[in-house]
């Protein structure tokens, strides 16, 4: 049951993938969360059925990668952390 549940959530971001591909035309994606940092298997696995929930792309889309970013949960606060850090160095605060 927990598979089936994990295989929809990756359909479901493969459809929102495919909305993001079409509006911004990106040159990768990218998943993060901490139940991507289980296995290399599962991980796979998991990249694989985002894959299957993607519609087919147009030839110049259909092979953007998609990568796991590092840090699981911690990724977006690490992001803005350093994202403030540069911004206080900018503005003479540190």
């Amino acid at each position: 049951m927990c598979k089936e549940i994990f295989r929809l959530q990756a359909h479901a971001l493969g459809l929102f993938f495919d909305e993001m591909v079409n509006t911004f035309d990106p040159d990768a994606l990218i998943v993060g969360g901490g139940a991507l940092e289980a296995s290399e298997e599962f991980q796979k696995w998991f990249m694989d059925e985002i894959r299957v929930g993607m519609p087919n792309q147009r030839e110049e889309q259909a092979g953007i990668p998609i990568y796991v970013i590092p840090n699981g949960d911690t990724a977006g606060a690490r992001g803005a952390a350093i994202e403030a850090l540069k911004l206080a160095r900018q503005s003479g605060l540190m």
